[in-house]
C-alpha cells in the first residue's frame, strides 16, 4: 500500500505537469496528440480499454489512447514500420514524442510485448508507470533502472496478489480492474481539484460522481464477502450472511447439470453397450430369455428389434434418466450446450478466456 501511495503521488505530479503544459500552451492540442497512453496485451489490454473509455468520457478534451503493445512495437520498435491494418494507428496519427504519460498494464510483469515497450518507450517519455502483480517484476525492474538515483520516484502500481502464473483469468483480472478503478479516481481528483485543469480537460465528471463511485467501491468489498462467505480478514461469515453464496452455488449446480448431461449420457451409453455386447445379453432379449422365451420362437425377433431401437435411442434415454433423477424439466431440448456471456466487451472477453 505504501509503494502504491508513493506511485500515485508521482502519477498526480505528472498529471499536473501535463495539465500545466496544456494550460500555458506549451503542449499543442491536435488530433495526433496523446496525453495518456495505456498499453498491454490480451486480457490486460481489455481491462485497460475499459479504463481508457471511462477516462476519455470523463475528460473529453484530453487525448487518451489504449493501444496493444504489439502494435506499438510494430510502429516504433523497428526500422521497417509494420502497418496496423484495420486500425487508425500510424506514426503520424500517434504523436508520442511530446513525453505522454504511459501506463503499462501487465499482471505477470513479464509478457513480451509490455516488457519490450517498457524499454522502447523510455526514449519517448519520462513518465512511465506500470500496473503489475507485485513490485519485483521484469517490467518493474526496467522502470526502476530509469530512476535508480531517486528512491522516491516509484513508478509501479501493485495489485498485491502475486504473479499467479498458472491461474486463469479470474483473481488477476479482478485485482487489476480494482486497482485501475482506484487510479481512475486519483486521476480525476488531481484534475478537477484545479479549475484551470477542469476547464482545459473539459471535465464532465464531478465531485458527487466520485463520491458515488467511491461508495460503490467500498460497498463492493461487503458484496464480495457475502459472495465468498469470508470476510476481508479471512474469517468465515455467519450463516445469515452466506445466503448469496448458497444461492450462487445452487445455481451453479443446476448449470453444471445442464452442461454435463451429454458427457454423462455418453458414459452411461458406453457402459451399457460394453456390458451388453460383451456378455451377449442385451436388455430386452435377456429379460425375454429369463421369462422362458426360446431363440427359435418368432417372438425373439421382436425382442431383437426392441434392443436395436434401444441402442439407437440410448443417448436420449440416458438423458431422460438423468433428468428424472436430478428432478429437471424432461421437455427441455436435447442439444449441445452453448455458453452465452451477456456483458460488456471486456467482461465477456475475459470470461471467455477463463
Amino acid at each position: 500500500v505504501g509503494l502504491n501511495r508513493m506511485t500515485a503521488w508521482n502519477l498526480a505530479n505528472c498529471i499536473r505537469e501535463r495539465m500545466k503544459g496544456r494550460v500555458d500552451g506549451s503542449i499543442q492540442s491536435h488530433g495526433a496528440q496523446i496525453d495518456i497512453l495505456v498499453t498491454g496485451c490480451e486480457v490486460s489490454l481489455w481491462v485497460a480499454e475499459q479504463f481508457v473509455s471511462d477516462l476519455q468520457k470523463s475528460f473529453p478534451y484530453l487525448f487518451i489512447r489504449a493501444v496493444s503493445s504489439n502494435k506499438l512495437l510494430g510502429l516504433f520498435g523497428q526500422e521497417l514500420v509494420m502497418p496496423c491494418t484495420g486500425f487508425p494507428y500510424s506514426q503520424k496519427t500517434m504523436d508520442i514524442k511530446n513525453s505522454p504519460i504511459v501506463m503499462i498494464i501487465s499482471h505477470s510483469g513479464g509478457t513480451f510485448g509490455p516488457l519490450a515497450c517498457s524499454n522502447l518507450l523510455q526514449s519517448f517519455s519520462s513518465s512511465i508507470f506500470a500496473v503489475t502483480s507485485e513490485w519485483d517484476t521484469q517490467v518493474g525492474k526496467q522502470l526502476r533502472s530509469m530512476y535508480s538515483d531517486d528512491l522516491l520516484s516509484s513508478r509501479i502500481f501493485s495489485t498485491g496478489v502475486g504473479v499467479r502464473p498458472a491461474e486463469p483469468c479470474s483473481v488477476s483480472v479482478v485485482a487489476t480492474h480494482q486497482l485501475l478503478t482506484n487510479i481512475f479516481e486519483h486521476i480525476c481528483v488531481s484534475i478537477i481539484s484545479e479549475p484551470t485543469f477542469r476547464h482545459v480537460s473539459g471535465a464532465v465528471i464531478t465531485e458527487l460522481d466520485l463520491q458515488i463511485l467511491e461508495r460503490c467501491n467500498q460497498e463492493n468489498i461487503r458484496a464480495l464477502e457475502e459472495i465468498v462467505c469470508v470476510d476481508k480478514h479471512g474469517g468465515e461469515l455467519h450463516e445469515r450472511r452466506c445466503k448469496t453464496e448458497v444461492e450462487l452455488r445452487s445455481a451453479g449446480d443446476v448449470w453444471a447439470d445442464h452442461i454435463l448431461e451429454v458427457p454423462k449420457a455418453y458414459i452411461m451409453s458406453f457402459i451399457y453397450i460394453m456390458a451388453t455386447v460383451t456378455s451377449g445379453w442385451p436388455l430386452v432379449c435377456g429379460l425375454a430369455t429369463a421369462c422362458g422365451l426360446r431363440s427359435s420362437d418368432w417372438g425373439f425377433y421382436i425382442t431383437r428389434f426392441l434392443d436395436a431401437c434401444l441402442y439407437f435411442w440410448l443417448p436420449q434415454i440416458n438423458i431422460m434418466i438423468l433428468r428424472l433423477v436430478q428432478g429437471r424439466n424432461l421437455r427441455h431440448r436435447m442439444v449441445g450446450r452453448t455458453v452465452v456471456i451477456g456483458d460488456c466487451p471486456w467482461v465477456a472477453q475475459s470470461a471467455d478466456a477463463f
